[in-house]
């Protein structure tokens, strides 16, 4: 759109105009420096895995505070491993094409079961050994009375899982018992699949914080990647912010004729981080709605009053109790990624 063309639109123009931009927005998915890396890093870790001799595979456990982005960021490599599996460059040879027996009704039948090569499934409140076994069949789209008949392993295999996501495992309440036992039926699930070149990523809120990372053999060869919100505390982490502005900016302007180059990046990085506190949701959605009331009002560009005018994202209890202790530096892989890799033994 040009000038020209923004300034002769009329009130109703605009406001049909915006209605469509918000809703590109809205199933737009804003990609950055720190997921690509992310991205990239997984994406190595699950073709090593497949090609690696028999025996225990690393596991990755993603994690940070809450809405930072962790599991839009895993439906992304969820999404690509899935299209390598299913698309049109895929190897049918390694898809599941099992012939497995199944009793329906009284009488066995013989049936294939359908091609899953990727698994995300979100832990529940208080999960325990019955509850994820049922969450498995319920996701493979089983009654959960074949969960007292056929072991969760022996689903994933007969599906051809080559990549299970369990996220929200800040549900395990391991202080219980039960929670325990859940804990240690993961682990064998893990240690399981893992001998047959499955990968596992492991993902929840705040683990680093969790009894889970305790436990020697979850991070015994586990990568743990954290989410950290941006911010603007050293030289990198100014850049890091910045870069993800300008990539924000980049996909607005071609909406806002009369925005500036750096109008994002350069002019409104401290107020935009102020009022989000660097939270990927809180970024996200002032973005979103700074760019649908620049073209609503007729100003065709994101400025302070917009950025001000999106009410402030609030710090959840657990930043607040975080900012007290702050963790340690693990070894940098990006200003706001860290990686570190203990090698004590095997995971299971």
């Amino acid at each position: 759109m040009t000038t020209t063309q923004a300034r002769s639109m009329s009130q109703t123009q605009r406001t049909a105009y915006a209605r469509d931009v918000r809703r590109f927005l809205n199933g737009h998915y804003f990609d950055s420096d720190r997921d690509r890396r992310i991205r990239a890093f997984l994406h190595h870790l699950i073709e090593d895995n497949a090609e690696a001799l028999t025996g225990t595979r690393d596991v990755a456990i993603l994690t940070g505070p809450n809405v930072m982005g962790k599991s839009t960021l895993l439906y992304q490599v969820a999404y690509a491993v899935h299209r390598q599996h299913v698309g049109e460059g895929a190897d049918t040879a390694v898809m599941a094409r099992r012939t497995v027996t199944r009793t329906i009704g009284t009488r066995e039948h013989q049936v294939h079961p359908t091609h899953t090569p990727v698994l995300l499934l979100s832990l529940e409140a208080a999960t325990t050994v019955t509850k994820f076994n049922e969450l498995v069949v319920e996701v493979l789209d089983y009654e959960k009375s074949v969960a007292k008949k056929v072991t969760a392993l022996d689903l994933l295999l007969q599906h051809g899982v080559r990549l299970l996501i369990i996220d929200d495992l800040h549900q395990l309440i391991l202080t219980e018992k039960l929670g325990r036992y859940a804990l240690d039926h993961l682990k064998a699930v893990v240690t399981a699949v893992g001998e047959y070149g499955v990968t596992v990523i492991f993902a929840g809120a705040n683990l680093s914080h969790h009894k889970v990372m305790d436990d020697p053999q979850v991070t015994g060869r586990a990568y743990e990647l954290t989410v950290a919100p941006y911010a603007a505390d050293t030289g990198q982490d100014a850049v890091a912010w910045q870069r993800f502005l300008k990539e924000c900016g980049s996909l607005i302007a071609p909406h806002l004729p009369m925005a500036s180059p750096g109008m994002l990046h350069n002019q409104l990085p401290g107020l935009i981080l102020e009022g989000t506190h660097g939270r990927m949701q809180a970024v996200v959605n002032l973005v979103r709605r700074a760019t649908v009331a620049a073209i609503e009002d007729g100003t065709w560009c994101v400025t302070e009053d917009h950025v001000r005018a999106v009410p402030a994202a609030k710090l959840t209890r657990d930043e607040y109790t975080g900012a007290a202790r702050p963790a340690p530096a693990p070894e940098p892989l990006h200003p706001t990624v860290s990686v570190s890799h203990r090698e004590r033994g095997g995971v299971g």
